[in-house]
């Protein structure tokens, strides 16, 4: 069982690794103002296929194989698909503590998912933390008033595709190894940019928009690490918590570098989401341990 320095240190990765992906959506928003989005989904999609063909490479694992026409992994690179687009989408129209803020809910969207399709046992408890949580999602965007902003609802698009891609990733048989799936993920980003880019045309690199796409690469990767070595440092039931800190670097980042008015429905739904999910997680914690 990990000691209390070793769950302190799988805390401060984690926290580190949320801060990294912040700072990879804002690198990524920043390119995208310079470039199309389909060069930049490209040339993301060509340095995560780099990452990740390097691994499978070094496991010596035989990159194309029939497993890619598995349901299970079609519905989780369907799901890649469908997540980038709208996180790419969500980040270039919307603001970006409301994108922040509504990608916090893929927890709870997991969770009424296992239990709707998945058959598995939720409580009622956890069933209200859920509905809650999405109450809290309508404070943010608030559909139906002026402030309402549209393109809030790519960010809750590209929830459904995360929920898609993990719950894609659980079907999947264990003999598929996470860093294959990643590239198959990956793939799709190289394929759909290059589509994009069919369209958009491309424009030439620049200092700046060179250091914002480096900057995305090296951020998105150090996340993934930190966060891979987060859960390997300590408990899953004190680590997986300190994913919500994103929230609180979307917002620092929001307010104070993009200069954008946060107001209270936007913190309290916030709020609301936060606690929904952190309730869901204690009460998934007690159903564990009533089982063993």
């Amino acid at each position: 069982m990990p000691s209390t320095s070793d769950n302190l240190t799988g805390m401060f990765y984690m926290t580190l690794s949320m801060a990294s992906f912040t700072f990879a959506d804002l690198a990524l928003k920043w390119a995208c103002e310079i470039l199309p989005t389909g060069q930049v989904m490209f040339i993301l999609g060509l340095g995560c296929c780099g990452l990740f063909w390097g691994i499978v490479k070094r496991k010596q694992e035989a990159v194309f194989h029939k497993s890619f026409f598995i349901p299970a992994v079609l519905l989780r690179t369907a799901g890649e698909a469908i997540a980038v687009i709208f996180i790419f989408l969500a980040l270039i129209h919307s603001a970006f503590t409301s994108v922040s803020a509504i990608l916090q809910t893929l927890p709870l969207l997991l969770t009424l998912i296992s239990f709707l399709f998945l058959g598995e046992k939720v409580g009622i408890h956890r069933i209200l933390a859920v509905v809650i949580g999405f109450a809290g999602v309508l404070l943010i965007i608030r559909p139906g008033v002026d402030s309402f902003d549209v393109f809030s609802l790519y960010a809750v698009a590209a929830v459904i595709g995360m929920a898609m891609r993990d719950i894609g990733s659980r079907l999947s048989p264990t003999s598929i190894s996470a860093s294959m799936l990643a590239l198959y993920g990956a793939m799709t980003f190289v394929v759909i940019g290059l589509a994009m880019m069919w369209s958009e045309g491309t424009k030439e690199l620049s200092m700046e928009s060179s250091g914002y796409l480096l900057a995305m690469i090296l951020c998105a990767s150090s996340g993934t690490y930190y966060a891979t070595k987060a859960m390997r440092s300590g408990e899953l039931s004190v680590v997986s918590p300190m994913r919500y800190t994103r929230l609180l670097f979307g917002l620092l980042v929001g307010v104070f570098i993009l200069q954008e008015q946060v107001d209270l429905y936007m913190l309290l739904g916030s709020a609301i989401v936060v606690f929904a999910g952190l309730y869901v997680l204690y009460r998934e914690q007690l159903h564990r341990a009533d089982r063993t």
